[in-house]
This record gives structure tokens, C-alpha cells and sequence, in this order.
């Protein structure tokens, strides 16, 4: 069925239209958004999946024409629900092999649902640089070829004064995904969709940006309920005044480097301790004293980014906004205590449209290897990768982005490059299954050590964000232990239990891709709140549906199962689930997790037997599958021999 133009399924929530676009041909086409489906997987970060699950076979280049990109927003997004603007693009990814998405905030996803479309897939590829212009019905595809090679800055600002409007929505790539460097990011309004590499397959398929401008509304089913649970985030979060302070004045990612500090798992010098010697000179408080104002996306009451600008200093001038993790990925993480050069690879990041976690990983890997004296300078094209170094960290960047001399074997990133170099320099490449550790130590966070390892992207703590830390700062929340089915606790030091809090809160973290709505935001603020009846009271209300709890989970838990199913058609055993030697056999060397090391084989047969999966493989049982309503993946597992009949 296509629909005849200007024409869209009538749907509460969903705009009830998928635009499709073939770069190869340049045919644009709109289809209905099945309704089944619809319910099956929300939108966002479920729907991306199933549609590339069923349409992307098994084995392709993640930089051909056969893979494909697409983008998805929820059916909150664009209402009045707190942070509900996020949207999501996934692709297989260059950097993994395996299931990539990226998701991203700011107000594209809102332009992209005014216009009218839940969704867009992007597949074929031009011979040519293009960019796509969505203009509610109108759709154009757009020669870039003078936007190519430029920073997503100027590209943006090309784009507005082109159609003439400056309040434009628009997600692109910039130098980075140009020249396909694998962890190339896309970018929005300064804020990056930045894993798993989706910039590179943009910037194969020869699409500079997606631009969207929409003036159609998104209808909900029943107001006062939406207002209603609304009201409840809005209330939980004026009573955490704490919790509200931290995001509005220092910034989300940027205040948990105080936590980790405290802790002994601040990710230093490359993993190899927890504690930063250096902390006290880039603080949270000392990097909040750059901000200029804090500023929101679409519907949040947060806060929780900020514009900055170096105002002195051999970085002056420097200026942006949004600092997550750079407070340690490009501070402790790479012994770094300028915090001038924090920005400054910062805001070079953004423009240049490159992962920073990726960016920062290759850079410490890059440094202790040369401190060891595996690499040297001849290795490394001349450069002296000292911990710290200024001068050698902005040339890194600048040469890979632009693919020039070693930069262009760097461009493949950390563990590619690593097999080419050899000398044993992949034993300090620190991520899982291709994809850099991005965030605290493992060894200080039992949890998320598994979550890392079994996460299907790669290592990413956003698919599961457990509450390790709470149990220092917050009472254990007493739902807790009603949710989840074998719950032992949430210290963090604690390795028994971790697979049942792990399975529960991915599940829970999948709906919430899916519904496109903050993680942040949707912690409530309140830890005696089970967020997934807020969820389901929110959705219920926009859809006009009347879904439980159990059924959030049961919608995240299929979601997660299909993932596991597409990393599977491409090889994914048991054995990918793991983490780098440096967490299983050395111990933490100083700090408050000093001693430590993950016990990861115990956590994993506790999260295959929570899941339902063999312990032996890590594949889903036939039984699994089909009781998620999975049974034609079951049997295509089947027929390859990659599915466990019984545990």
C-alpha cells in the first residue's frame, strides 16, 4: 500500500507515514506504518531495528550500498510529555559489524514529526553529495556538493540561508563522515547521535544531511491523562532539588566524574587506574565555570546542557555547547588537566562530526602504548603520544578526521588500526566488540561490567544505566525488590544478582529508546517511583492504548531479543561477550576500589539464565523467541543452526 500524497494513516501518537528514499534511483516514496508493528515496537530505537533486521541481510559492507540508514522519533515526541524529543538512526555498523544506533536529543526528531513522518529509511547510494529537504509533503533531494567536507556548523548555517529559513531542523554529518572515518558521528544542533559509526554510512551513501520543517500536530488520544502524568515528572523532579541542581548548574555526564572520583572508578590514563591525581584542576565546578547559560531541548525541564566559551588562553575563542562524558574522556582518561584543551577537542568533536568516546579511546590507547614503549614515534607518523600531551592529541584529531598520513589507519579505529600495528598493541584497545568502553571503570561497578559485556551495540552504559551508585547516596529503592526476580541488592562491589538487575533494567532502558523519551528526565527524579508504570501511563495516554507495566517490559525484552538475534545472523557467540583483560585480571591499584577485578563468567551464566538464553552459546531459546511473538526469527535461527532448543 502507498499512500497518495498529502495522505497519512490516522494513528494517536504516530504519524502513521514512513518516508522512503532511494539515493540510487532517487525515488521517494511514503508507506503506511503498520499498526501492528506500531504496537510490537513503539517506534524509535524498536522500529529502526525491526525494519533493519528484515531488510538488511546478513553479511553485507557496512559502508556498501546494501545497508541502510534509518531515522525514527516515538509517538510522545513533539507532545507536551516531558523530553520527549528524542529520535534515533540506526544501520549495521562499521565499527562492530553488528546492530548500530545512536540516538540524539535537541528538536530534529520534533521537525522530522511535524513534517509528519514517523519514519525515514534511507537506502542505495548516490554518486554524488545530496542532502534530503523535508518540507511537510514536499520532499527534494538537494545537491551538497558544496557543503562537502565542510564542519556541520557551516553546514547548517549553508542549509538555512539556502531554504531560507533559519528554525530548520537538521542532522548531518560533517569532515569526519565525509571521508568515512568509522566513528564518525550525526550531528544536531551540536549534539551528536555519536555511536556505533552511523556517520561513515551517511557519508558512503553520499548523504550530507537530513533537513526537516514540519507544521502538522501530532494528535493524543486523551489529554487530561497526558497532562496528568506529566504533571507527576514535572512534580517528582521540583521535589529533588538536588537532583535538579546537578543537571541544571553542572551538567548530567559532567557530575558524574565526581561520583567516580569518589568511588575509585574514574576511567585514568586509559583504564589503567581509577583515581585522577589531577582531578581538583578540571572538577565539575571548575568546567561549570565556563558555562554561559544552560539550555534545554524540546519539552525538558532540566536543563542539562550548556554553551560554553574559553575566554583566555591558547584556546580562546573556542565556544559550543554540550559536555557529557569529555570531563573525563578527554581529561583523566588521557592524563589531561587543561581544561581550555578540554573544550577545545570538544568542540572540535561537534564540527568535525567525530565520536568522542571513540576519539578520546584511540588517543589513551594511543598514549599508553607509546608509554610502554610498544609504539614509538616512527611507528606514529613522528608524533610523541605523551600522557597529557596537547600539541600530539589535536594533531591525532586532526589527521584522522581528514585521513592523512598514520590518521588514515586511525581512521579505522582503536582495534582495526591495533592489528595492523601488532607489537601486541591490542591487549590495551579498551572496548567490546569493537565499540570503546565509554564510561566508569568496571571494576568498581559490577554491574555495569556486565552490562558493558552483554550490551549489543558494544560497549555502552545507556542500554541498561543501573543504579550501582545509589546505595551511596540513596536508600534502596523498595520496589526493587518486587520488580526483579532474583534481586540480591545494588552494591556496587557485589557480582551475585547483577544478571537479573541488569536483564530488568535493559528491558526497561529498550522501552524507553522505543517511546523516545530521556533517560535522564525519566528516572522521575524519585527513586520510590517503578518507572515503568510511568511509562505506561504515558504512552497509554498519547496512544490511547492500555498497556501494564509488565507489558513495557515485555515490549523492551522483545526488543533486546531481536538485537541478539541480528548480532547472531552476524557471529556473535558468547565469546564476544566479554571485556578487555585489563578488568578480568588486574587488579584496581589504588583508590576506593582498590583490589578489584570483574568476575564476569559467574555474572554472565546469572544474565543467560535471567534472560532465557543458553548459558553455553548465549543464543535465545525457541521458546523465548516465540513467547515474545518472535517465532519467524526463531525459525530463520533455526535454519542456520544458531538457535538453543532448551537450556
Amino acid at each position: 500500500m502507498e499512500l497518495k500524497e498529502g495522505e497519512r494513516l490516522e494513528m494517536y501518537g504516530w504519524m502513521g507515514t514512513i518516508l522512503r528514499v532511494n539515493l540510487t534511483n532517487g525515488e521517494i516514496t511514503k508507506e503506511p506504518l503498520d499498526e501492528e508493528l506500531a504496537h510490537k515496537y513503539v517506534g524509535g530505537r524498536g522500529l529502526n531495528l525491526k525494519f533493519l533486521y528484515n531488510e538488511v541481510k546478513p553479511g553485507i559492507d557496512p559502508l556498501g550500498p546494501d545497508n541502510k540508514v534509518i531515522f525514527a522519533v516515538g509517538p510522545t515526541c513533539g507532545t507536551l510529555v516531558p523530553a520527549s524529543q528524542r529520535w534515533t538512526v540506526t544501520a549495521k555498523s562499521p565499527m562492530t559489524g553488528f546492530i548500530g544506533d545512536a540516538s540524539c536529543g535537541g528538536s530534529f526528531g520534533v521537525g522530522l514529526k511535524y513534517a509528519g513522518y514517523d519514519m525515514v529509511i534511507i537506502e542505495g547510494k548516490s554518486d554524488r553529495p545530496l542532502y534530503l529537504w523535508i518540507d511537510n509533503d514536499n520532499i527534494q533531494l538537494r545537491d551538497a556538493a558544496h557543503l562537502w567536507g565542510k564542519k556541520t556548523t557551516e553546514t547548517e548555517r549553508a542549509i538555512k540561508r539556502e531554504v531560507g529559513d533559519p528554525g530548520v531542523h537538521i542532522a548531518g554529518i560533517g569532515t569526519a563522515g565525509d571521508n568515512l572515518v568509522r566513528f564518525a558521528s550525526v550531528i544536531s544542533e551540536n549534539r551528536a547521535a555519536g555511536k556505533t559509526g552511523i556517520g561513515a554510512v551517511l557519508g558512503s551513501k553520499k548523504l550530507k544531511a537530513i533537513v526537516a520543517r514540519g507544521t502538522k500536530g501530532v494528535k493524543v488520544a486523551n489529554l487530561e491523562r497526558v497532562e496528568k502524568a506529566s504533571r507527576e515528572i514535572h512534580e517528582a523532579w521540583r521535589k529533588n532539588v538536588a537532583g535538579r541542581t546537578a543537571y541544571h548548574d553542572i551538567g548530567s555526564g559532567v557530575e558524574a566524574g565526581i561520583r567516580y572520583q569518589e568511588l575509585g572508578c574514574l576511567p585514568t590514563r586509559n583504564y589503567r587506574e581509577g583515581v585522577f591525581e589531577g582531578y581538583d584542576s578540571v572538577h565539575a565546578h571548575r568546567i561549570a565555570q565556563y558555562w554561559l547559560k544552560p539550555k534545554s531541548c524540546f519539552s525538558c525541564p532540566l536543563a542539562c546542557n550548556h554553551t560554553y566559551i574559553v575566554s583566555k588562553g591558547p584556546y580562546a575563542g573556542t565556544f559550543g555547547e554540550g559536555l557529557y562524558g569529555p570531563g573525563y574522556w578527554y581529561c583523566s582518561r588521557l592524563g589531561n588537566t587543561n581544561l581550555g584543551l578540554l573544550f577545545k577537542l570538544t568542540a572540535l568533536s561537534d564540527q568535525y562530526g567525530v565520536d568522542e568516546t571513540e576519539i578520546s579511546s584511540l588517543l589513551g590507547w594511543l598514549m599508553e602504548c607509546y608509554q610502554l614503549g610498544i609504539l614509538t614515534a616512527e611507528d606514529l607518523g613522528g608524533l610523541k603520544m605523551e600522557w597529557g600531551n596537547a600539541k600530539a592529541m589535536l594533531e591525532v584529531m586532526e589527521m584522522v578526521v581528514h585521513r592523512k598520513g598514520i590518521g588514515n589507519l586511525l581512521a579505522e579505529g582503536a582495534r582495526k588500526a591495533s592489528e595492523v600495528l601488532g607489537k601486541g598493541s591490542g591487549k590495551y584497545v579498551m572496548d567490546v566488540k569493537g565499540l570503546a568502553i565509554d564510561s566508569r571503570d568496571p571494576r568498581g561497578s559490577k554491574g555495569w561490567a556486565l552490562g558493558y559485556a552483554v550490551s549489543s551495540r558494544g560497549a555502552e552504559h545507556c542500554r541498561y544505566l543501573s543504579p550501582d551508585f545509589w546505595s551511596a547516596r540513596y536508600p534502596e529503592p523498595s520496589w526493587l525488590k518486587k520488580e526483579i526476580k532474583g534481586f540480591r541488592g545494588i552494591d556496587r562491589l557485589a557480582e551475585e544478582g547483577k544478571g537479573a538487575l541488569i536483564k530488568y533494567y535493559e528491558d526497561m532502558r529498550a522501552f524507553q529508546h522505543c517511546l523516545e523519551v530521556c533517560l535522564f528526565v525519566f528516572n522521575y527524579g524519585d527513586v520510590d517511583i517503578a518507572w515503568n508504570k510511568g511509562l505506561a501511563e504515558t504512552y497509554n495516554g498519547v496512544t490511547g492504548l492500555d498497556i501494564s507495566a509488565s507489558e513495557v517490559m515485555t515490549i523492551g525484552e522483545r526488543v533486546v531479543n531481536l538485537e541478539r538475534a541480528f548480532n547472531i545472523r552476524e557471529g556473535l557467540t558468547r565469546k564476544d561477550d566479554t571485556l578487555p583483560d585489563r578488568f578480568l585480571k588486574e587488579p584496581m591499584p589504588d583508590g576506593p576500589s582498590k583490589g578489584q577485578v570483574v568476575n564476569l563468567d559467574l555474572m554472565l551464566d546469572e544474565y543467560y539464565e535471567a534472560r532465557g538464553w543458553d548459558k553455553d552459546s548465549g543464543f535465545p531459546t525457541k521458546q523465548k523467541l516465540e513467547q515474545l511473538g518472535l517465532k519467524e526469527v526463531a525459525d530463520e535461527l533455526d535454519s542456520i543452526g544458531r538457535l538453543a532448543h532448551k537450556i
